[in-house]
């Protein structure tokens, strides 16, 4: 069984509530549409095919943080990583004016900080995550807590205390 997409939802509405107002104009149908394709196509490892997807959603919807964030996905799985901190340059900055796009922030801002973390820019990452954290992503708090040396001379203080006591507890049996 195949799922409804979006485009199937607006027909069976147009169908079923005849007098209802239409939810979208065609150009916001068109770029859900291209968005949905977009996320199909990334899925199956057809990359090109999903940015050719959501470049096209981004030109109907120009203000849509998800669609940067979205593509920058796919940019990242082709491995094209300045395209990918672009579109979550994008994503965060569009998102950061929208008071209801504060999951779209969150996300790309993780991402964002993952790609920071991989370029070896330590301090953008920790600031990426930290913002993140405070949106509520469990990893990146997780990240923050892994990134800030004092926690993490912390860690390796009690994994090697941990590792002895255990020693120890073995020499004894």
């Amino acid at each position: 069984m195949t799922s409804t997409t979006i485009h199937d939802k607006y027909v069976l509405n147009t169908i079923f509530n005849p007098n209802y107002p239409l939810d979208f104009n065609n150009d916001q149908q068109q770029q859900h549409i291209d968005d949905e394709e977009g996320v199909e196509l990334a899925e199956k490892g057809k990359y090109a095919d999903a940015i050719d997807n959501f470049t096209r959603a981004i030109e109907l919807a120009p203000q849509w943080a998800s669609g940067y964030n979205n593509r920058a996905q796919a940019y990242q799985l082709q491995r094209n990583i300045d395209g990918a901190i672009n579109d979550l340059n994008m994503a965060v900055s569009l998102a950061s004016v929208q008071s209801n796009q504060q999951k779209v922030l969150c996300l790309a801002l993780t991402q964002r900080g993952i790609l920071q973390k991989y370029l070896g820019k330590e301090d953008e990452s920790i600031e990426d995550f930290k913002q993140a954290a405070e949106l509520g992503s469990g990893f990146a708090k997780q990240q923050v807590l892994l990134l800030n040396p004092y926690a993490a001379a912390c860690n390796q203080m009690l994994s090697e205390m941990l590792k002895k006591q255990r020693q120890c507890g073995n020499e004894t049996e």
